[in-house]
């Protein structure tokens, strides 16, 4: 009975001790369910709660250390953004543009001065040569610096060919020539049909928005005489039926047709005063010169513009 006894306490002791151990070695459980129930001692509760506030505290410090973190970063991430966000072509490309030499009356120029000061009116008939590629390069170069930095001319046709009319990189069915002693004009390339497209003006034609983005572009022109001859090659013209009206020109050798001297003469016509689609009015014969009248398409009321003539 005794060894009973004996061995019951030892298991007992056994048990007690392997408790105790549990309890140690899992405090925050264990002395947490103890002093949530009242059965931990006084030292134990003290230990867990100091355990636990500082573990409450170290919590707080790393949550508000997220927040600062995150505003930090939030602030940091606004002010980056705010740098080096990306800037529009035309944003960026403005910057870069080559400061013009312009008079102070600038704005005020007319389109008859432009054709004194450069001077136009003195030109000798030599003078009014064919341009080459590079010409119409550079007029096109001085479009986009300062009139339209988005614009693209991407025809693969030269613009000493025109430009690709219905099948891309083929050209329209006519050339420019120099007449002797003449002016420059354009020559039907083979035999063109009564009814036929013959010009495109959407394809080669380009407009100015104002009458200062015009007197911008004549300034930027690095040759006078190119200037000259924009003062040829200027019209207005209503964009479709109910459209603006807007200061127009060309960078291609479509802008060489003459006008016909009497209805006769004329045999190349747009469907109206609005159009920039040109027909064949006849049968026009290879070798043939075309041409139309200025008064139907190429009227110049410049001061509707507000680029006044005089």
């Amino acid at each position: 009975y005794m060894h009973k006894r004996v061995m019951s306490a030892a298991r007992h002791h056994k048990v007690m001790l392997r408790t105790n151990q549990q309890r140690h070695a899992r405090p925050n459980q264990d002395e947490g369910i103890a002093i949530e129930f009242g059965r931990g001692d006084n030292h134990s509760q003290s230990k867990y709660v100091k355990s636990l506030r500082s573990k409450t505290t170290s919590t707080r410090e790393a949550a508000a250390n997220a927040v600062v973190a995150g505003i930090a970063l939030t602030l940091l991430l606004i002010v980056g953004l705010s740098h080096f966000r990306p800037q529009s072509i035309t944003t960026k490309l403005k910057l870069d543009l080559p400061k013009l030499d312009l008079p102070k009356d600038w704005q005020s120029w007319t389109f008859q001065r432009f054709q004194r000061e450069f001077p136009c009116a003195h030109r000798p008939s030599p003078a009014f040569e064919l341009y080459t590629v590079e010409d119409f390069q550079m007029m096109r170069d001085t479009y986009i610096q300062y009139v339209d930095r988005s614009y693209k001319f991407d025809d693969p046709v030269p613009p000493t060919e025109g430009y690709s009319l219905h099948v891309k990189g083929t050209p329209p069915p006519y050339h420019a020539e120099k007449i002797p002693d003449g002016p420059r004009g354009l020559f039907a390339s083979r035999d063109i049909h009564k009814g036929e497209l013959v010009h495109n003006g959407t394809k080669s034609d380009v407009s100015f928005p104002d009458a200062n983005a015009y007197r911008r572009f004549m300034f930027g022109l690095p040759k006078r005489e190119m200037g000259c001859d924009v003062t040829e090659w200027t019209w207005t013209q209503k964009q479709g039926e109910n459209g603006p009206l807007k200061l127009m020109t060309g960078f291609t050798i479509s802008i060489l047709i003459n006008e016909g001297w009497t209805d006769d003469d004329v045999n190349v016509l747009p469907e109206s005063d609005v159009s920039p689609l040109f027909y064949a009015t006849r049968d026009i014969q290879k070798g043939e010169e075309l041409l139309t009248t200025y008064e139907t398409l190429y009227s110049a009321d410049l001061d509707a513009v507000g680029l006044m003539w005089a």
